[in-house]
């Protein structure tokens, strides 16, 4: 069971993101990819396990996870 001090530390450092698509156009490609990226408070690309896109949507949504996590638990030590 969660407790409410836990989710509300948990949704203040989710509120510092966002998922929003990208459109790279790489060389060699004939038509630009629609990506995804998880830009920062300051707008800023962020980057986890060396990637900073992700072709589907929910891969960034568990990489955005896995960050909020990682900070939540560094709060925590």
């Amino acid at each position: 069971m969660s407790h409410p001090v836990n989710d509300e530390i948990l949704e203040n450092i989710s509120e510092r993101y966002e998922i929003s698509q990208s459109i790279v156009e790489e060389e060699g490609n004939v038509y630009p990819q629609i990506r995804y990226v998880i830009r920062d408070e300051n707008n800023e690309l962020v980057r986890h396990d060396w990637k900073s896109s992700w072709s589907l949507k929910r891969d960034a949504e568990e990489a955005l996870s896995q960050i909020i996590q990682q900070q939540f638990e560094d709060l925590s030590n």
